[in-house]
C-alpha cells in the first residue's frame, strides 16, 4: 500500500492478529454446539423410538401362566423386622418379642414372545404355622425375553410359596 504510512499499517496488522485468534474461538465453539446438539438430538429420537415401541394386545391369564416365568425365588429371614407405617419406621413396644419376617427375592421373565405391559404376579405363601398370606409382585414393563428382578416381604417364616396368576 503506496499511500499508507507505515505506522498505520502495522496497527492494523496488529489488529487482524489479536481478532483472529478470537474469530476461531468463536467459530469452533459455534461448531462444536452444533455437533453436540445433533448428537443429541439423535440420542432422544432414538430413545423416544425405543419408549413408543407400540404393546401388542396382552395374552389371557391362562396364557400368562404359561409363559411368564418365576424363577430363581430365595427366602431370607430375619428377626429384625422394623414395621413401617406410612413409609416412617415404627417403634416396638417395650419388652416386646421382636417380629420375624421373610423376604422373597426372585426374577421374572417374559417369555411370551411379544412385548408386555406391567406383569404383575399373585403369590400364595405359607408360614411355618401353617398361616396363608397373598400379595402381587411387579416385574414392571417387560420386552420379550426380558426379566426383571422383584422383592416381597411378609411377617412371619415363609416356608413355601405359589403362583396363583399372573396379569
Amino acid at each position: 500500500m503506496p499511500g499508507v504510512p507505515p505506522q498505520q499499517r502495522k496497527s492494523s496488522l496488529s489488529l487482524w492478529l489479536a481478532v483472529v485468534p478470537g474469530v476461531l474461538v468463536f467459530a469452533g465453539a459455534t461448531g462444536m454446539f452444533f455437533y453436540s446438539s445433533m448428537q443429541f438430538s439423535a440420542a432422544r429420537s432414538a430413545l423416544n423410538a425405543r419408549d413408543e415401541t407400540p404393546l401388542e394386545s396382552k395374552p389371557e391369564p391362562s396364557e400368562l401362566m404359561n409363559c411368564v416365568e418365576i424363577y430363581g425365588v430365595t427366602m431370607h429371614s430375619s428377626e429384625s423386622y422394623v414395621r413401617e407405617m406410612n413409609g416412617l419406621p415404627q417403634r416396638r413396644p417395650k419388652n416386646a418379642p421382636s417380629e420375624i419376617s421373610t423376604v422373597l427375592r426372585g426374577m421374572i421373565r417374559n417369555n411370551c414372545g411379544r412385548h408386555l405391559g406391567r406383569v404383575e404376579a399373585q403369590l400364595e405363601v405359607r408360614d411355618d404355622e401353617g398361616k396363608l398370606g397373598r400379595g402381587w409382585i411387579a416385574g414392571g414393563r417387560l420386552a420379550s425375553g426380558q426379566g426383571a428382578s422383584f422383592e416381597k416381604a411378609w411377617i412371619g417364616r415363609v416356608t413355601s410359596y405359589k403362583v396363583l396368576k399372573v396379569r
